[in-house]
């Protein structure tokens, strides 16, 4: 049975195995994250104000670059049939390959970034999963 995140304006599914671990809002946003019971995350953050989402992709492609100097990123945004932009990260952290996708969006007016992150073999597992999170996170915010 899923379980419903129902805050700050966004409503979704996610799994009920999954460890629900609210942040602190901000002046900038809000967020959530969702820790998969196998190791990894998935994080919703909304900001205020509707940056471009070329400006907060590339803030944390940013961060991703300074915190892993190995990283590989692939733009992905080609491959979505909406209007989101997305980037993939790859890297090694303990000998494990780490899979990072971050997939900004704008949807009634609202700057949406969506990151999920999980060693490769439990990302690709779930990807059934994430987009199905996806899609609920797009129908909430269409339909309010």
């Amino acid at each position: 049975m899923p379980s419903t995140f129902d805050d700050f304006g966004l409503k979704f599914l996610y799994p009920d195995n999954w460890q629900l671990q609210s942040r602190d809002s901000d002046e900038a946003s809000d967020g959530v994250t969702l820790e998969l019971p196998r190791g990894g995350f998935f994080s919703v953050t909304k900001y205020h104000g509707a940056p471009p989402l070329d400006v907060v992709l590339e803030k944390i492609a940013s961060a991703m670059r300074a915190e892993y100097p190995e990283i590989e990123a692939q733009d992905q945004s080609d491959l979505d049939d909406d209007d989101s932009e997305i980037i993939e990260f790859r890297f090694y952290y303990l000998d494990l390959l780490i899979v990072a996708r971050v997939i900004a969006m704008t949807i009634a007016s609202q700057t949406l970034v969506v990151q999920i992150q999980a060693e490769s073999r439990e990302f690709d597992a779930g990807e059934p999963v994430f987009a199905a999170m996806l899609k609920s996170i797009r129908d909430g915010l269409e339909n309010r």
